[in-house]
């Protein structure tokens, strides 16, 4: 497979051309909805979905319900249904707009997993075992989101495989913010995997996969 993604993760032909081919939409749909800055339009298939291809450094078991908070247009959440097709993800965002591209893109790329949410997350009362995140808000708000719709954890023991939590792509100095989450919440653990060990790409540098889960079985 061409060396066309800053992360080492195996995709299959199906799976790199649905990525490919969500790079082209998002490009052609942020003209009307701005659902990426327009200076990192011409960035789109690294600085985004490649971005967001960090998720797939580990699997998600099959049957898992994903939420992504601020879901945007689809960032993380179309990437994620194409990564892993045996789960059920659910984009949420206030902005109609976002929600409305994300079920576009999830119809004309054949990813009926993906679906979208309108609405303030607080209001959602959908069920989900993992939440995702590409830098919507705080650590703290973000794991209380996660905290009103979570499933019970299920066990899971191979080193592989994302635990049941919330998991945040952050970038910059995050030490303050997970101070207040565990301030706020004693009873989670905090595990941080920086993206330069994952790339050489300099652009992520300062970036990090955050996964927060609780210490509950």
């Amino acid at each position: 497979m061409p060396a066309l993604w800053p992360f080492d993760i195996p995709l299959d032909e199906k799976q790199h051309e649905q990525l490919l081919a969500y790079a082209r939409e998002l490009q052609s749909v942020n003209r009307q909805f701005n659902l990426v800055s327009r200076v990192d339009e011409s960035h789109v298939q690294t600085r985004h979905i490649g971005h967001c291809l960090a998720l797939g450094t580990r699997r998600i078991p099959a049957e898992t319900a994903v939420i992504d908070w601020g879901t945007g247009g689809g960032l993380p959440a179309i990437v994620l249904g194409i990564l892993f097709p045996d789960t059920s993800v659910l984009g949420v965002d206030s902005n109609q707009k976002k929600t409305r591209s994300v079920d576009l893109f999830a119809r004309r790329l054949g990813i009926p997993a993906v679906r979208s949410w309108h609405g303030r997350a607080e209001a959602c009362i959908e069920r989900a075992n993992l939440s995702v995140s590409r830098a919507t808000a705080p650590l703290k708000v973000l794991w209380s989101w996660h905290a009103a719709v979570a499933l019970p954890p299920r066990i899971e023991t191979r080193e592989d495989v994302w635990k049941d939590g919330l998991l945040c792509l952050k970038g910059g100095q995050l030490d303050a913010e997970i101070a207040a989450l565990t301030a706020e919440f004693p009873n989670v653990i905090v595990e941080r995997t920086p993206l330069r060990q994952l790339t050489s790409d300099p652009y992520f540098e300062t970036k990090e996969i955050v996964h927060v889960r609780s210490t509950s079985p």
